[in-house]
């Protein structure tokens, strides 16, 4: 298993970060590289939805884990492979949020998945979080 850790802190509530993360979707008004989301709403493990990324195919997800408001995990189903993305919001004392994002890739096939995929969203993953939290700042 490969896996990407990615760190920061927002003065944004971690109630407002859940909110966000949890309605699946809008996720595409916020990161760029979301065509569309599918997905009925439920919050529970096991929930499915689709996720279609710019030029690529669609999709199969599902949540994990969903414990508000301090987590989200969901994993995407990937040819012999698995991609998991948890997010985790840890409220501080003075107020702000820590936030921390992990990306695991997995599976007979991860190593492929991992040069493929993987490697390139745990790239981009500062500018993503960053878009995140400014949405979640003036939506939620």
């Amino acid at each position: 298993m490969k896996s990407y850790t990615y760190t920061t802190t927002t003065d944004v509530t971690a109630d407002k970060l859940y909110r966000a993360i949890t309605d699946i979707n809008r996720w595409p008004e916020w990161d760029n590289e979301i065509e569309t989301t599918t997905h009925d709403g439920r919050l529970a493990p096991g929930s499915p939805f689709t996720l279609k990324p710019k030029g690529g195919p669609k999709i199969a997800m599902e949540i994990v884990e969903t414990i508000a408001p301090i987590r989200h995990v969901d994993l995407a189903h990937l040819p012999l492979a698995k991609l998991r993305m948890s997010h985790s919001f840890i409220p501080q004392t003075n107020g702000g949020t820590d936030i921390e994002i992990k990306i695991e890739v997995f599976g007979p096939l991860g190593f492929l998945w991992d040069r493929i995929l993987a490697r390139k969203l745990a790239a981009g993953t500062a500018d993503q979080i960053r878009a995140f939290v400014a949405y979640a700042a003036r939506t939620t």
